[in-house]
């Protein structure tokens, strides 16, 4: 006779077993990535550095390209539980709701970007390599950046002059941020202000400040 229970536990404890394999395949291969590049990583590097046996691998993801495409979600997940308890802006300009808003805006994008710049730069290598993988990161990178375009609909709907339309601009102002926080090496909170600064005086122009 079956012991359902005891079957029941064991499934539970295999389950949980490949949660976190998948989980240590992650992380090292955010380490990987990180120290070596996405093109020059291999499998079996990712494995080492998890301490997992080669095959392994495979019974949790298909390639390197599965297992970036995790890490994506991953940061969305992030993003998305950053920006349900962004800090409390400072409210020092004439502007206040229109400054706060970008400000908030600015930084989820910030932190995001600077917590995981080397699985940004492992995307954009993985990109070049693969056409459909590059496709599929312009359609998470679109998901992600919804918020901004429905922000950025609102105030193009209260006289706003965006410089293109609001799926465009959002795109302009990430990229502004990539380049910034890439080459920024003070105090984040400084950066984060003066990029605010600069795109919501953009922003605000022919905008009823209300």
């Amino acid at each position: 006779m079956i012991n359902i229970d005891a079957t029941t536990s064991r499934l539970t404890q295999r389950q949980l077993q490949a949660v976190q394999t998948t989980a240590d395949l992650k992380a090292a291969a955010r380490v990987v990535f990180a120290r070596q590049g996405y093109l020059n990583t291999k499998i079996t590097d990712i494995t080492s550095e998890a301490g997992r046996a080669a095959g392994s691998f495979y019974n949790h993801f298909e390639g390197k390209e599965e297992v970036l495409a995790a890490l994506a979600v991953d940061i969305g997940a992030d993003a998305d539980e950053f920006a349900s308890s962004p800090p409390d802006p400072p409210a020092n300009t004439s502007t206040v709701s229109i400054h706060d808003s970008t400000r908030t805006h600015v930084a989820v994008f910030w932190h995001t970007y600077a917590a995981n710049r080397d699985v940004f730069a492992a995307i954009e290598q993985a990109s070049l390599a693969n056409s459909a993988f590059a496709e599929q990161m312009r359609a998470f990178r679109a998901e992600q950046l919804q918020p901004w375009i429905s922000w950025l609909t609102e105030l193009a709907g209260r006289g706003a002059r965006l410089p293109a339309d609001p799926a465009v601009t959002a795109a302009m102002i990430a990229a502004t941020a990539e380049t910034m926080i890439q080459s920024w090496h003070g105090d984040p909170e400084i950066g984060i202000d003066s990029l605010t600064d600069f795109v919501a005086a953009g922003l605000s122009a022919g905008l009823d400040p209300r």
